[in-house]
């Protein structure tokens, strides 16, 4: 993850050797993806693990890298882009890429000092590792895998079109500056600090399924309203439409699912079957929803497609949540 972000600041450029550069750029992003895909399913089943009857709380600690990491680089690019236009388009937008190669160091220390959690240790004592664990996912736990990937799809979606899509709706289609629409998701990632972890705390108390069902339809219901304040150009209510939406929806979404998703799955394929289920999710509505709304907006001239687009996404993790089983209550599965 962090070689694929640190090479990603050191591509040349299309001037320099045509179209390889965007193709290097889509291979870099690959290798992002396949690191995130095995980071975030392996720390939160650590964490979770470990954690008791208090899963929903301590899993949610693990998502808050998440609004950490939008505030740092949304912040980092939000001070580069002070630089002259000139400057920044030439080496200023690379500095955020390079800088990351520190992550690299904090996370092989970090490995060095861990250990296997006692869940997975009961299984090697038991012999029953498995060989190929995402074949047994797709095999015997194809419906929790299927149940995984409809609750993480609105959240996933959500995740990018608050923080990417919105910047280019702001200053594309509004004509607003940089810096105020940068602002507004710095502004809602650092509220998430305090959300992420009372979603997970909430989900112990009242269930997973409750946070996940608000999350949804706060997600329906917010989908137009968030459109008419960015509409405003007015910063200070564009910050705070960010700030509430990404708490009533993407927080009560992700805090929680650090614990739901794994819980779905057996201890034996619970890292595999947590990764695949938010990977697949990542890849068809995640990666693609700032594509998806951007070709939306073009097509219908207005935001109205792009907000019909969240309550479709927002449905389908509703049904799904409907759909699978309560588990905040019960032992993880062995």
């Amino acid at each position: 993850m962090g070689l694929g972000t640190f090479l990603i600041g050191c591509l040349p450029t299309y001037s320099q050797i045509g179209v390889w550069a965007p193709i290097l750029l889509i291979i870099l992003r690959f290798v992002q993806g396949i690191g995130l895909g095995g980071e975030w399913s392996g720390a939160v089943v650590m964490v979770i693990e470990h954690a008791g009857n208090r899963r929903g709380f301590y899993g949610s600690l693990v998502q808050i890298g998440f609004p950490v990491g939008v505030a740092a680089s949304t912040g980092i690019f939000a001070l580069m882009t002070q630089l002259p236009e000139a400057d920044f388009l030439s080496w200023g937008w690379r500095v955020p890429f390079w800088i990351s190669i520190l992550l690299v160091g904090v996370g092989f220390i970090v490995r060095l000092k861990l250990a296997e959690t006692p869940h997975f240790k009961e299984v090697v004592e038991r012999k029953e590792v498995l060989a190929h664990p995402v074949l047994e996912v797709l095999r015997r736990d194809w419906r929790s895998f299927l149940l995984a990937i409809g609750i993480t799809v609105s959240e996933v979606g959500l995740a990018y079109l608050l923080t990417v899509f919105t910047v280019v709706y702001a200053t594309t289609k509004l004509g607003l500056p940089r810096q105020v629409i940068l602002n507004a998701v710095v502004y809602a990632a650092i509220v998430e600090f305090a959300t992420l972890p009372l979603a997970g705390w909430l989900s112990d108390i009242f269930g997973r399924k409750a946070l996940y069902l608000a999350g949804g339809v706060f997600s329906v219901a917010l989908a137009f309203p968030l459109f008419w304040f960015l509409d405003t150009r007015e910063p200070a209510l564009i910050t705070f439409a960010l700030v509430v939406t990404m708490t009533l929806t993407h927080a009560l979404l992700f805090g929680p699912k650090a614990a739901f998703m794994p819980e779905l799955f057996r201890t034996q394929v619970r890292y595999s079957g947590a990764s695949l289920g938010a990977n697949v999710a990542a890849a068809l509505s995640g990666g693609f929803s700032p594509l998806i709304a951007t070709a939306l907006l073009a097509w219908a001239g207005s935001y109205w497609a792009v907000s019909v687009y969240i309550i479709a996404l927002s449905i389908i993790t509703i049904v799904a949540t409907l759909m699978a089983p309560e588990t905040a209550r019960d032992a993880l599965k062995s």
